[in-house]
């Protein structure tokens, strides 16, 4: 019980601007553990289902292709399932939707995060509040005791420095996380469009009759998010895609 104590001791001599600082913690530890857990579901290994699509693109299995992206989660995969609805379409049809898409999920990826920007702006504004007001106290104290010994603004010094802390110290975790999920957003951002890019010359490839460079049909091993999506309906597990380069396995990339 002593620490719970010690806590509540610190927030009452930080004041009031104390509890306004622990709502915004809450607020902060809230949107960074929701965010954590949607880009977790957002995020599936580019490589990987990229050598599923080439697998069923260059046997001109375009609906079972379809298929499989459907049940794949993550932002890149709804990316692929709108080149391939319109994979009858020009190349700039393509282009065109895959790009709407990739900012689409962009912005559901950035979903929240102006909410840790703001905390970061405002925290430390907050903390100063509460430094001006410890020290609004400390000089009515001094001027209530007529001297200003440590006894007297003791109190008011203490509640102006823990205000500080406090604001500094969410402000601080606040723009760690932001800058975390920005450039994690970044980076998946810029790899959806490598990968769109490169799906779209798969499919012009195949429309074409021209072969398929080897660079866009390498197999990877199965990342640990395919192991949790079903097989695709109407497929056979011996027509699915080998996990691994040039293994003799058969079955589903993601069994």
């Amino acid at each position: 019980m002593e620490p719970v104590s010690n806590v509540f001791k610190l927030l009452n001599q930080g004041g009031f601007t104390m509890y306004m600082l622990v709502a915004c913690s809450v607020l902060l530890l809230a949107v960074v553990f929701e965010r954590f857990y949607s880009t977790r579901n957002m995020h599936v290994d580019a490589e990987w289902l990229l050598a599923q699509m080439t697998f069923f693109l260059e046997n001109r299995r375009y609906g079972e292709a379809l298929h499989f992206c459907k049940q794949v989660p993550g932002a890149l995969a709804r990316v692929f399932e709108t080149g391939l609805l319109r994979c009858d379409r020009t190349h700039q049809d393509m282009e065109t939707a895959m790009g709407n898409t990739v900012v689409e999920q962009s912005l559901l990826m950035e979903k929240n995060l102006t909410i840790i920007a703001t905390l970061a702006v405002i925290a430390p504004f907050v903390g100063l509040f509460g430094t001006v007001l410890g020290i609004i106290r400390a000089f009515q104290d001094i001027a209530l005791k007529g001297t200003a010994g440590p006894a007297v603004v003791s109190q008011g010094v203490a509640e102006a420095l823990i205000a500080t802390a406090a604001g500094l110290f969410v402000a601080i975790t606040a723009v760690i996380f932001y800058n975390y999920f920005k450039g994690k957003i970044k980076t998946t951002i810029s790899q959806m469009s490598i990968s769109a890019n490169k799906l779209i010359e798969i499919i012009s490839l195949v429309k074409s009759g021209a072969p398929i460079p080897e660079d866009l049909k390498t197999y990877v091993a199965v990342p640990k998010q395919a192991t949790e999506i079903p097989t695709v309906p109407g497929v056979p597990p011996q027509s699915m895609p080998p996990p691994y380069p040039g293994g003799p396995q058969q079955g589903s990339g993601a069994q």
